[in-house]
This record gives C-alpha cells, structure tokens and sequence, in this order.
C-alpha cells in the first residue's frame, strides 16, 4: 500500500470519529426535545455580567426583561470600576435600563488591576454579585452581555435542574455573521460546530454565557474557592460538577445568538487560541486532547494528501479520494447544523449564512488543530483588555492592563 492511500484511508478513519461524534449528539438532541417533565419554578437570579456597550447590548439586555417563566427571578447587572475613579461605559447604560424595573439592579464590582485582585475581571463581577444575592435565590443563571436569546430562555435552562443527579445545565452557543468576510465565516463554522460536542457524555461542558444551577451547588461544588483566583469560571463549574459526580445537561433550544461582522484575522486567532490554551491549562485534557488528535492530524492530511493525489495521477489512486475530503467536511457541519432549534433554522438570514458558512468547515477544522498544538506552549491571554497567565484550573497570575494598538 502506498502512502498516498495511507494518508487518504487514514484521513477517512479520523473523519468517521467525527461523524459518529456529531451523530451521538444529533439523536441525544431528538431525545431531549421529546422530553417531558413537570412545573419547576424556582426563585432565580440571573446575573449577566456587562463590559463595554453599544445598540446591540441594549437590545440584548432588555431581553432579560421579557422572559416568559412563571415564578419568581431577578435580574443583577454588574460592570466594573475603572482606574479607580469612574466606572465601564456599561454602568450608567445599566442604571437607566433599570429604573423602572423593579426585579432588577445594577451592581459595580472593584477593578482587578487597581485593587490587585488574583483573579479575572469578569470572574470578580460574577462573585460580587453572588455574595449579596437574597437568601431566597433558589438558582442561579448565567448570561452574557452580547448574546441574544428568546423568551423561553430562563425556562428551558431551569426546569431540568429539578433532577437532583444534575450539577449544572448549558445552552447552546451560536454566532451569526452579518457580514460574509471569510475570517468571520471561519470563527463562525469553529464556534457553531462546538455544539456537536454537547449531548449527555463526558465531553460536555459548561459555557459562561448560558448556564445555570442550583444555589446549593455553590457550597457542595466550592464554587467561589474555585473561582477565587481563576481566570475563568466555566471551566471551573465544569471541573466541579464532574468532581461531585454530577452531570452537566445541555438544553438544545436554549440557544444564545452572538452577532458579529468584519472579523480579522487577528481577532480569530486571539479568540480561538484563548479558548483552547484556557481549555489545555484549566485540566480539560479530553476536550483539548481530543481537538489535538482529531483535528491537527486530519488537517495536516488533508493538505499533504494534495501532493500524493497530484503524483498519483493516472494510477489507480486518482484525485478523487482528496477532492471528497473538504466534501465531506462542509456535509459533518450541514449535519451539526440539525441540532439547531427550529426557531433559528427557519430564519432566511440564518439560512443564507449557514449555506455559505459550510464551505468554510474544512478552514476551521485546520484552525482548531493549529489551536490545540499552539496551546501546549503558551499559557497567557488577552482578555478583556486584560493579560493573564494561567497557572492551573484555579489559579492564574495578572500581567497588567493591555495597550490599545
């Protein structure tokens, strides 16, 4: 056997690992959707944490107003204090929004580099809030500033959380480009696809930017020790349900829509390579070990195999075992598009840009793999005009404030 067909046949076998993966979570999202269970209305709080604003923030936070669940919640805003003296731009947006609102208030955390704090910024406005959050608050739920989600959002996310064998529950996340430039196809494609991972197995993660669980898995899960000094707090939920032998349940329909356009390819790589080196140093081996051995490999064959098929020419390999390769990617991210609820799949512009956004499958597959190599030799990020280095899961080290270029 030549090597030319080891490399395609070998390429077939990593592609087929994918396909049974996104597959697992395609029947696992028909099972939940067919679920039933009964009221579960718990008191709630929902803390959305804020940084930055513009016209789409304030779409995205009355959202938050209009939720359609029949018990008790509240809503807390947090931002920060800045160089000590002022405040985020966020904060007086925040304070008008809530005036009126009477199950809503707007918290102002401290600045993590003013008062040299040992954690992320975002990780101490999330634990400001909680500190003083009404003895009555039965669960808690996470949301960030610039997703978007529907009425039925805080219900979905909750009514599982009445199972007790449930740690946590995750939504969704979903980024929608307003504008076709490649680099944002590519981030989109690398983002979208993450939901072929979640379903009811130990790959499935809990995201910062939907979530939600019950207010005594703070104590029984060390939430706040956990996140005392740490750079993230997902991560860490996810490390702590599995450490109480707990599952981490995702929620199909509760799909948070983040909107972006005009991405570079600088922003991309920023974005992608933060989330794999967080992912590879907070002790998420699978997940990174996986991306690693699935991707990197895949992607490097796909590209080598093109010199081997050329050479092969006229023999009985041919190019048509290559040029299938890339098909077959763009047909894994048709099928993981399944999963999307049907709400969001029958909006035309959401149509229109999962058409094109597939043919940007094979580049964001390369991505991922270049990101999982790339994280076994760096631990700092940027984050939030922020740089950090982490350490461990828990324990990260802040480099300072990062200049605007």
């Amino acid at each position: 056997m030549n090597t030319s067909i080891i490399i395609i046949l070998t390429t077939y076998v990593l592609f087929i690992l994918e396909v049974l993966l996104i597959s697992q979570s395609f029947f696992y999202t028909r099972r939940e959707r067919k679920t039933e269970r009964p009221s579960y209305t718990p008191t709630v709080a929902i803390i959305a944490p804020h940084y930055g604003w513009d016209d789409a923030t304030a779409e995205h936070t009355e959202s938050l107003f209009q939720q359609d669940y029949d018990g008790d919640f509240r809503i807390y805003f947090v931002t920060h204090d800045n160089d000590g003296t002022g405040h985020d731009v966020s904060y007086p947006h925040l304070q008008q929004l809530v005036k009126d609102v009477p199950h809503a208030d707007v918290f102002l955390a401290p600045n993590i580099i003013d008062n040299n704090l040992p954690r992320s910024q975002k990780v101490q406005n999330l634990i400001t809030v909680i500190e003083k959050l009404p003895q009555d608050i039965e669960v808690i739920a996470f949301v960030d500033a610039d997703v978007s989600i529907q009425k039925d959002w805080l219900k979905l996310l909750v009514s599982p959380l009445q199972d007790q064998s449930i740690g946590a529950t995750v939504g969704g996340r979903f980024y929608f480009p307003q504008t076709w430039n490649f680099p944002s196809l590519v981030e989109a494609t690398w983002v979208n696809f993450q939901m072929a991972l979640q379903g009811d197995h130990w790959l499935t993660m809990v995201w910062g930017g939907s979530n939600a669980f019950r207010r005594e898995f703070l104590e029984k899960g060390q939430i706040l020790q956990r996140w005392e000094q740490a750079t993230v707090e997902d991560l860490n939920t996810t490390r702590a349900v599995r450490d109480v032998k707990r599952k981490i349940h995702f929620v199909p329909d509760c799909v948070a829509v983040t909107r972006t356009s005009n991405r570079t390819w600088r922003q991309i790589f920023e974005f992608t390579n933060r989330q794999m080196i967080m992912t590879c140093h907070m002790g998420l081996w699978a997940q990174w070990f996986g991306s690693l051995i699935l991707f990197l490999p895949k992607a490097f064959l796909v590209i080598g195999s093109i010199p081997f098929a050329i050479l092969s020419i006229g023999t009985q390999t041919g190019l048509l075992p290559v040029v299938l390769i890339p098909i077959f990617e763009v047909l894994g991210f048709r099928l993981c598009c399944r999963n999307l609820p049907l709400w969001l799949r029958e909006m035309p512009k959401v149509q229109d840009t999962l058409r094109i956004s597939k043919y940007a499958a094979p580049f964001s597959i390369f991505l991922a793999g270049i990101n999982a190599f790339y994280a076994m030799f760096q631990r700092k990020i940027v984050w939030g005009g922020v740089r950090y280095e982490i350490l461990s899961a828990t324990t990260c080290k802040v480099l300072g404030r990062v200049k605007d270029k």
